[in-house]
């Protein structure tokens, strides 16, 4: 007979008050027991101060976690049970999995029941991790409903998830057979439009945010060439870049008309087109030296930013330019005043690389991708805030 390691996980602060509660039940067979203390042991080091672990049965989050291994198979297998959400991880030494991720798998499940209740109830920190999960988590998007990030958590391959800004939900949208990459909510909020691979190769679709999404995606790039980082110009107009025979172009595509326009630019390649102040703004490399540029209505060029440093991934906010740069070692999160020239870091408390940064749809928020040695990226936001003199 199975003997089971039982425990109630409760740490409760004297002085602190906790906007999150979690009610914590973590049960394991004996053979699993140092699991279960180590699953035990990531949730307490990685919980945002924000959140109390309680024995209260009116915490936030009451949740159960039940860890068994099977010496048949050799198979550790943690289940997570909340309301009428079960999840579970499976593990074995013989397998391609890491400990080290399987242990982080069980953790990151009430992890990120915390982070998407903070994140919804806009109580967290001027630097705030979102995700938690082992696998790969990157390239973003806001509107005022929805978070959309692009994660391989669901079957291997890159599917779009969206965070519901009101209650902290995630909403897998998966496409079965394709990966999907930067995607952008429409100013709208009733589109998707991604990079995926739905006809093998590389493509620009939109589909609606909706129950029946998988059924009305459309393709909007053409041609056997490949096609990326597509953005919005307005909630009719796209934006992204076609690879042709010895380059690339931005291509302007209008979605009612189905007409477009073609812009050769002097540059080796061009990546990551947005909307600019007054223009179109992406990234330009040019005898192996990246910088930002914007295309304007006049069809000149004007530099925005190219220090010897290289930059990359660049977003705008009104008078504000975000993009990623390494200028110190490691590749962090820079933020430009475009009428001053004024620049400033976003994360140098990050002691890792940092890519794709994102503005909130108010431009409060800076969402972003962080790359910790070894490890697969995350997601984490900071606070849009301009250093006064």
């Amino acid at each position: 007979m199975k003997r089971v390691f039982s425990s109630i996980f409760a740490i409760i602060p004297l002085f602190s008050f906790a906007i999150v509660t979690l009610n914590l039940s973590l049960i394991s067979t004996d053979q699993a027991s140092s699991v279960l203390m180590d699953v035990k042991s990531k949730i307490f080091e990685l919980l945002p101060e924000e959140a109390t672990i309680t024995n209260s049965s009116t915490a936030t989050f009451s949740m159960t976690f039940f860890l068994s291994y099977n010496a048949t198979n050799d198979i550790y297998v943690g289940e997570w049970k909340y309301g009428d959400e079960t999840v579970r991880y499976e593990y074995t030494p013989k397998g391609y999995k890491y400990y080290r991720d399987f242990v982080m798998e069980c953790a990151s499940f009430p992890l990120e029941k915390v982070s998407f209740y903070l994140f919804s109830k806009d109580e967290f920190p001027d630097v705030f991790r979102l995700t938690y999960h082992p696998v790969l988590d990157e390239y973003c998007d806001f509107s005022s409903e929805y978070f959309v990030f692009s994660s391989e958590r669901l079957s291997g391959n890159r599917n779009l998830f969206l965070v519901d800004r009101k209650d902290g939900e995630l909403l897998p949208m998966p496409i079965y057979g394709s990966s999907e990459y930067f995607p952008r909510i429409s100013p709208d909020q009733k589109y998707l439009l991604f990079q995926g691979s739905l006809h093998g190769n590389w493509g620009i679709y939109y589909m609606p945010i909706s129950s029946d999404y998988s059924s009305k995606i459309k393709l909007i790039s053409r041609g056997r060439f490949a096609a990326y980082n597509p953005n919005w110009l307005d909630e009719n107009t796209v934006v992204y870049v076609q690879e042709d025979a010895t380059s690339n172009h931005l291509v302007v595509k209008d979605l009612v008309t189905m007409r477009e326009k073609t812009y050769y630019l002097p540059f080796d390649w061009i990546f990551t087109p947005v909307k600019g102040r007054e223009g179109i703004v992406f990234v330009g490399l040019k005898e192996s030296d990246f910088g930002i540029y914007e295309l304007l209505p006049d069809g000149t060029v004007t530099v925005l930013e190219n220090s010897p440093y290289n930059e990359f991934d660049p977003d705008v906010f009104g008078n504000y330019l975000i993009f990623s740069s390494n200028r110190d070692g490691v590749f962090r999160i820079y933020a430009k005043e475009l009428n001053t020239g004024k620049v400033w870091c976003l994360t140098k408390d990050i002691s890792y690389d940092a890519f794709y940064p994102a503005f909130s749809e108010d431009g409060k928020l800076v969402a972003f991708s962080v790359y910790e040695k070894g490890r697969e990226p995350d997601i984490w936001i900071v606070r849009f805030r301009v250093p006064q003199e």
